[in-house]
């Protein structure tokens, strides 16, 4: 997987594997964005598959992977590689290639654990999330950069950033809940460098004062900032995976995506969506862009917040 919600939809799998098999040689395969996710985890080796490599790159990189001689291949992406690979144990060329199929109600991180079964039936998930580990480093961060801002207030966490543009609500919305939300906690903004510039448009909006990581801490410094937080105000993005992931409480913000595969799948969670105008979402067919995150008003998101969290 490449994307870092794709990535963080698969951590259960990794868990159970981990947990059940305590002694087994783990290699995780990703893409480079999330490579800092699982930096410094001791239960297994992370192994970089970058898609845009050159194809002597890649034939090297599949030639060293070959030499690790895997018992099991644990596929999530349908691919031939475990055919190649020649792992002792694994699902059947048949069930791989013609094996049941993502319904169209199922959410992924279920259709992942469906995928694991066709290799090992598993009794249950494991007793506690470690696909993700924070460091000592991690805590020392926050108690040096973060802790002295906070004063002793809790903290809601804000990740307005999205990959897709039309996942996006507006930063003069975001800044008047982020107003709202001060007068009890304190506001911490999360994201990539590219969400940066978001996050500095919506401060430059805002009355009361806020912290802004975005783009100075590394996934694994979100996921511990994500632990320690009241509760997060996303969109749906990798960041509302991770805190899924987490059990972090959550109130999301949701435009085209399909929220059936996509939800938030923390214990406490709660969605916004008012798509019913546009014309995009009634009309797949329609060439126009999305407008659905515009219908979605403050008042929308202080309700919520009022009646949830």
């Amino acid at each position: 997987m490449t994307n870092i919600g794709d990535v963080v939809l698969t951590c259960p799998v990794i868990d159970i594997v981990r947990w059940d098999f305590p002694k087994a040689r783990i290699h995780l395969m990703v893409g480079p964005k999330a490579v800092s996710l699982f930096e410094a985890n001791p239960n297994f080796r992370v192994k970089v598959f970058d898609k845009q490599a050159a194809l002597a790159e890649k034939c090297s990189w599949f030639w060293n992977l070959c030499q690790g001689h895997y018992d099991c291949v644990i596929d999530l992406r349908r691919t031939m590689l475990p055919v190649f690979l020649l792992p002792k144990y694994g699902a059947s060329l048949r069930a791989m290639l013609f094996g049941s199929r993502q319904s169209p109600q199922e959410h992924k991180k279920d259709a992942h654990l469906n995928r694991l079964r066709q290799v090992y039936d598993f009794e249950s998930l494991g007793p506690k999330p470690i696909a993700v580990m924070t460091t000592k480093q991690d805590e020392q961060f926050f108690e040096g950069s973060i802790v002295p801002v906070l004063q002793g207030q809790d903290f809601v966490v804000i990740a307005p950033g999205a990959a897709d543009s039309a996942k996006r609500w507006h930063p003069q919305g975001f800044a008047a809940v982020a107003d709202y939300l001060s007068g009890t906690k304190k506001i911490v903004f999360v994201g990539d460098a590219k969400d940066a510039e978001i996050v500095e448009d919506i401060q430059g909006r805002m009355k009361a004062s806020s912290l802004s990581l975005a783009g100075k801490i590394n996934l694994r410094q979100v996921a511990f900032v994500l632990k320690k937080c009241s509760w997060a105000l996303t969109h749906d993005s990798g960041i509302m995976h991770l805190a899924s992931y987490l059990n972090v409480p959550l109130l999301s913000l949701w435009g085209p995506t399909d929220i059936n595969k996509y939800a938030p799948w923390s214990s406490k969670f709660v969605t916004v969506r008012r798509n019913e105008k546009c014309i995009r979402c009634q009309n797949p067919n329609s060439k126009g862009p999305h407008h659905c995150m515009s219908f979605i008003k403050v008042e929308d998101i202080l309700n919520e917040i009022t009646n949830n969290f």
